[in-house]
């Protein structure tokens, strides 16, 4: 056997001590972000809109309305929370802002960007079972329903002054 060189030994002992110590401690494993609460998801989403570029944005809770007009709702949640994307500006005297308005219309057209939105919402909102986004000032809004497997689902439309109890995820639309 040849003598070891200083590399060598060092080699050998940082293997010898790994070994030695190696169950002694866990195994740190990879984690994903951790779950945030309600008020930080509504929070983190309403930043996300922000640094999109939309001038104002704020949330509105209506607790126990969500089965208000709809039926069939396959949860026992009552919540319904809505998200209002403005261009207006009334902090001095009422100003638009036409290029928030462009932001706001490509937010609102974006159906997967909505539903990755209100998937999250849902997901850390334990009782929401509606989330909604509106476009202030205007009657454009995209509704989605909670289903059973806990994401939601864009409402489908049924004409304004549709009569009685609609099943769930079918709204009145203009």
């Amino acid at each position: 056997m040849k003598p070891l060189n200083p590399q060598n030994l060092l080699i050998a002992s940082l293997l010898g001590l790994s070994t030695l110590f190696a169950g002694s401690y866990p195994l740190v494993k990879a984690q994903s972000e951790p779950k945030l609460g309600c008020q930080a998801t509504v929070n983190k989403v309403l930043q996300e809109i922000r640094s999109k570029g939309v001038r104002r944005t704020w949330f509105k809770l209506y607790k126990g309305k969500a089965n208000e007009n709809n039926t069939g709702n396959p949860t026992n949640r009552t919540d319904e929370l809505e998200i209002i994307l403005s261009a207006w500006d009334f902090t001095k005297k009422p100003t638009f802002d036409s290029r928030s308005q462009s932001i706001i219309d490509n937010i609102m057209g974006s159906k997967s960007l909505l539903k990755s939105w209100a998937d999250r919402i849902v997901a850390n909102c334990s009782n929401t079972a509606i989330v909604g986004f509106g476009n202030d000032q205007s009657d454009w809004g995209e509704d989605y329903y909670i289903q059973s497997d806990g994401t939601t689902k864009l409402n489908k439309c049924v004409p304004a002054g549709t009569h009685g109890l609609l099943p769930w995820g079918v709204s009145p639309c203009l």
